[in-house]
């Protein structure tokens, strides 16, 4: 059956057909993209079309690769968030919409930013009242920990009040990564929770884990149609500021060995970037790499992966960089420059840096904000 005469079926035949599209908001770092994955399979291993949607600041990321390695149907809203993008959000749902007729769509904004209830999540539901649109804000069990247990504030006064207001907004808040806190620990942040937000609902999991995902999707489904909530108060000023805290850096780089150990080589230079950016006390949202389009390793200030090498020997290797860390566009560079200068004056390794990009994110002006 031609594509054309199945998408009409699919939507001419089934009058109550409705996509679900599920916002996913929360700070650099928290898990997201993880989640996304895990929930994907489970539905499309269900049978069920399931497609995301990416966003970032940058032109080049990590995380829309990997989604593309993985199969998994995706577009791209790229240079700005969802809520200074809108019109693009807009066409990206439709391009899905149009090709696949996906049931759910999973949509991650920029982890720096926040209010989406008012600039993405109302929109939505105004001029696509056919779709049921639902909120997650994603925050990282060891960083709750720190802030409301241990009373430590890892980032910039204007940078956490992004994060606060993340927060503040979430009507369904998931707390990842909960295997990154001891049992005492996690009962501890439980119980603070529970008496600071005792009107959000509140879902604790670690990404990887398909029960605890599947049981965050059933609350989605259960919450497709709940009251819309209030949008933030906010201080744009203040938001602002905290966004050009943060450097933001991409860049696409090639590893050549004569002796097929590029990946080893990439391994390296990996380890040596989060070293020097962990000495300079620079708080990190996250760093990702994406070696050879395929193998993702992935840093915060809380946590970092295993460095062990899956691909087979090879005599190059591509990396994939995005660096998100409170410090200069500038510094940045220089760490990552630094990283690749000394990894190649090992004599091992020829680097090659194929595109970069290190900016502070621009003011945000919304397309739209509904009060």
């Amino acid at each position: 059956m031609r594509t054309w005469m199945r998408l009409f079926l699919l939507k001419e035949l089934k009058p109550e057909f409705h996509v679900k599209i599920h916002l996913l908001s929360g700070f650099l770092g928290s898990g997201k993209t993880t989640a996304i994955q895990s929930a994907c399979r489970i539905l499309l291993d269900k049978g069920i079309r399931t497609a995301v949607i990416t966003n970032d600041q940058g032109i080049r990321l990590v995380d829309a690769d990997l989604f593309k390695f993985l199969g998994i149907p995706g577009r791209q809203v790229m240079n700005g968030c969802f809520c200074c993008n809108y019109q693009d959000l807009d066409r990206q749902i439709q391009s899905l919409e149009d090709s696949i007729a996906p049931e759910v769509i999973f949509a991650e904004s920029v982890g720096s930013c926040t209010d989406i209830i008012a600039t993405v999540l109302k929109p939505l539901r105004l001029f696509r009242q056919d779709e049921k649109v639902t909120l997650s804000v994603f925050a990282d069990a060891l960083l709750l920990h720190m802030l409301f247990v241990d009373g430590n504030e890892l980032f910039d006064e204007s940078v956490s009040y992004i994060y606060f207001k993340q927060l503040e907004e979430s009507t369904l808040l998931v707390i990842n990564k909960t295997d990154l806190l001891n049992p005492d620990q996690l009962l501890k942040l439980s119980r603070i929770l529970s008496h600071k937000f005792p009107d959000k609902i509140l879902h604790y999991q670690k990404s990887m884990d398909n029960d605890q995902v599947a049981q965050w999707i059933a609350i989605l489904d259960r919450s497709a149609s709940v009251v819309i909530p209030q949008s933030l108060e906010m201080d744009y000023q203040v938001y602002g500021e905290g966004e050009a805290k943060l450097a933001w850096l991409d860049q696409d780089i090639e590893i050549e060995s004569a002796d097929e150990t590029a990946g080893r080589g990439a391994i390296r230079l990996m380890q040596d970037i989060h070293g020097r950016i962990v000495a300079g006390h620079f708080p990190v949202g996250h760093l990702k790499f994406l070696l050879n389009g395929n193998e993702k390793f992935s840093f915060t200030s809380t946590s970092g992966p295993e460095l062990i090498l899956n691909s087979v020997p090879a005599s190059s290797a591509t990396l994939l960089v995005n660096a998100r860390v409170q410090t200069e566009p500038e510094i940045l560079s220089l760490i990552v420059s630094d990283s690749l200068n000394a990894l190649e004056k090992q004599g091992e390794f020829k680097v090659s840096v194929r595109t970069h990009s290190a900016f502070q994110p621009g003011f945000p002006r919304p397309t739209h904000r509904i009060e």
